[in-house]
């Protein structure tokens, strides 16, 4: 998640009967009869299919990676065109675009959750008090995650927010042991290693880049460092929701309640920071009217939102938080060759061992996950 925008997020469930789901994606994501309860029927699985399961998480995981490391770019597209039709500038230093991106990630995730919703409609009753109240506190800590990372980002250089951000690879294991009190295995703290090695490296800052203007001198000392590293604690604190709610929980109707409690907390900041001003009929039009909104916030939707986050909620739970968090460094080595194939960075000696490093951590626990 280093990105100078906010962005974006991960996992649940299960199947009745059968202990290896159905791996097509399309009845996941929309209206198959889904228990929801992946921990209950992970202890009841035989050894070899918990580690068929496993292993099916670890590659789902993967792929909702290569979904968000698409947002990065994209998301850079989108908030340009929000930017001008709604502050005129990009200053990451000001309440104003503080309030653009929030605005850009209401719209997005309120469309995505309406959409969602309507997509699984025939599910979305009965809800379980694991399914709201999971819902609520999964949404609001993705979103504080992304604010705190986007108010960082106001004082930090991008590859120090991606590196600090990617932290979540330590604390999570470190959640797991201490707080969830659940053994993290010696194979798993190699690929931890190996991960914060590979995104250190994919952050590494790029001589030939420069600085760019992005960033502007803190009130006090490390004030955008402090906060990015809050935000990739509360980036920890989602994986290890998912984790405890997707054991119980409905994906389906779990993610609904993320996806509009995101968009409410954003929506809320947008109208308090910018006093209402930003949604205005006549600014919320101009942005209904450019294609480059239409085609890049489609997309966050579509492919990073209403495919990528229910995914997340289904799978997740599968793995441990320790096993997720490795996965999920993944993410920027998408986002940076999703962003070279765009022309908009080049591959360095140091992203291309530090992309080498993050694929040799999710080859380890994927390997670790067929053994255990």
């Amino acid at each position: 998640m280093n990105n100078n925008e906010f962005q974006t997020s991960r996992d649940e469930s299960s199947r009745k009967g059968s202990p290896l789901p159905d791996v097509t994606v399309s009845p996941v994501i929309l209206d198959a009869p889904v228990a929801g309860k992946a921990g209950a029927h992970a202890k009841e699985a035989s050894p070899g299919n918990r580690r068929a399961q496993a292993s099916l998480a670890i590659g789902v995981l993967v792929f909702c990676c290569v979904l968000w490391g698409w947002s990065f770019p994209t998301m850079q597209y989108a908030s340009r065109a929000f930017d001008a039709h709604t502050i005129g500038h990009a200053n990451p230093a000001t309440p104003e675009t503080l309030s653009s991106r929030a605005l850009l990630n209401g719209i997005r995730f309120l469309i995505a959750g309406v959409l969602y919703s309507l997509l699984t409609l025939k599910s979305q009753r009965k809800f379980a008090r694991s399914e709201t109240v999971g819902g609520i506190a999964v949404g609001l800590l993705f979103g504080t995650g992304m604010l705190l990372q986007v108010l960082g980002l106001a004082w930090a250089r991008p590859s120090v927010s991606g590196f600090l951000t990617s932290m979540a690879v330590v604390f999570a294991p470190l959640a797991q042991a201490w707080i969830l009190r659940r053994k993290v295995g010696g194979v798993v703290w190699v690929a931890v290693v190996l991960a914060l090695a590979g995104v250190t490296l994919l952050a590494w800052p790029d001589p030939a880049a420069g600085h760019g203007g992005l960033t502007a001198v803190p009130p006090l000392p490390l004030l955008g460092e402090t906060l990015t590293v809050l935000g990739a604690i509360v980036f920890t604190a989602q994986i290890l929701a998912v984790d405890h709610y997707g054991q119980a929980a409905d994906p389906r109707r779990l993610t609904s309640v993320m996806l509009l409690t995101c968009a409410g907390m954003s929506l809320a900041v947008a109208a308090v920071l910018s006093s209402g001003r930003l949604l205005q009929p006549e600014i919320l039009a101009k942005l209904a009217l450019d294609r480059t909104v239409w085609w890049s916030l489609g997309s966050l939707i579509l492919f990073s939102s209403v495919l990528a986050i229910p995914l997340m909620n289904t799978y997740q739970p599968r793995v441990s938080p320790a096993t997720a968090s490795v996965v999920y460094c993944s993410e920027p080595l998408f986002a940076l060759l999703f962003s070279v194939l765009l022309g908009a960075e080049h591959l360095t000696v140091p992203t291309l061992a530090g992309g080498a490093a993050v694929l040799a951590a999710v080859l380890v626990v994927a390997a670790s996950s067929r053994k255990t």
